[in-house]
């Protein structure tokens, strides 16, 4: 793997500051903060827009269902359908 990069893929299914689950949608860097960023769609309304910051659109979700977490803080626990 390459040095610097957290693993996190579009699809995972995270655990985001360990309470909150959804899917990623959006890794990189963001025009409101500095360093790698993470975009969740959570799978209940808990988070604080639909994908656009400031005007931004990093991706498009239900409102309230999207998430910007610093991805130090984005786990992931599963990717796609688990088998076995």
């Amino acid at each position: 793997g390459s040095s610097g990069s957290s693993g996190l893929r579009l699809g995972d299914r995270v655990l985001v500051g360990g309470t909150k689950t959804g899917v990623v949608r959006y890794v990189g860097e963001t025009d409101f903060a500095k360093g790698e960023w993470c975009g969740v769609e959570l799978d209940e309304p808990l988070g604080k827009n639909d994908g656009a910051v400031a005007g931004t659109r990093y991706f498009q979700c239900p409102p309230k269902f999207g998430l910007f977490a610093p991805i130090h803080k984005v786990i992931r626990i599963g990717s796609g359908p688990s088998s076995g």
